[in-house]
């Protein structure tokens, strides 16, 4: 009764989803109309199956040292986080019609403030 597949989604899953979905759009892997329908699933997902079913076409991507989804330093982390940011607002503001979550990008600065300090 306990299958690993039903078990609900947490946030910090979520997010590490679409931190991948950003490395494997930023290798070429997805076109953007790929990577907002993809977000937009990961945000929906409420179990692993679910999750795991938006990268079965995709290779796995390993996980670097700090525990990112980044390989070999393809891209900085701050990067990635601030695509995400981007996509998670565009995607919110179609999925949900409000444009209140274009409000999201008001953190790309803080981000890249703290993510150029932690170098």
């Amino acid at each position: 009764m306990n299958d690993s597949s039903h078990t609900r989604v947490s946030s910090s899953e979520r997010d590490r989803a679409l931190d991948e979905l950003a490395q494997h759009f930023a290798l070429g892997r997805l076109s953007v109309e790929e990577l907002e329908e993809r977000s937009s699933r990961v945000w929906r997902a409420i179990t692993v199956r679910q999750l795991a079913e938006t990268f079965a076409d995709l290779p796995a991507a390993p996980a670097s040292a700090e525990g990112s989804y980044l390989t070999d330093g393809a891209l900085p982390r701050t990067v990635v986080r601030v695509g995400a940011i981007v996509v998670s607002a565009v995607v919110c503001q179609f999925v949900f019609g409000n444009a209140w979550w274009l409000l999201l990008l008001l953190a790309v600065p803080a981000v890249m403030t703290l993510g150029l300090r932690s170098r």
